[in-house]
């Protein structure tokens, strides 16, 4: 299984519009695309600084991950999501972590 994790900076007045978007259109794109969507947290908004809004995906493998990526570039939604997220964000990360398993050490 590969978790495939996007932090996104956000200022804290964006934060609730951005969490909107991807609930409302960045859920449905990856899940059509055949994304498993994990979770969506957010860092404080009351300390005085930008916000990082982390989203986790879930899919078997890199080969899975290349089938998405194709799924995603035919979806029109795919670019509604990336334009709109790019006027609320103000930077970010994104990767990829498969499992380490500690008892194999």
């Amino acid at each position: 299984m590969v978790h495939l994790v996007d932090t996104s900076e956000v200022r804290a007045e964006n934060v609730d519009d951005y969490l909107e978007l991807v609930r409302d259109v960045g859920v449905a794109v990856m899940t059509d695309a055949g994304a498993t969507f994990v979770s969506c947290a957010t860092t404080s908004r009351e300390v005085g600084e930008a916000v990082h809004v982390q989203v986790v995906w879930a899919f078997d493998d890199h080969e899975r991950w290349n089938e998405i990526r194709r799924n995603l570039v035919l979806d029109p939604r795919w670019y509604e999501y990336g334009a709109r997220a790019a006027t609320l964000r103000t930077g970010g990360t994104r990767r990829f972590y498969t499992p380490a398993p500690l008892s194999s050490l």
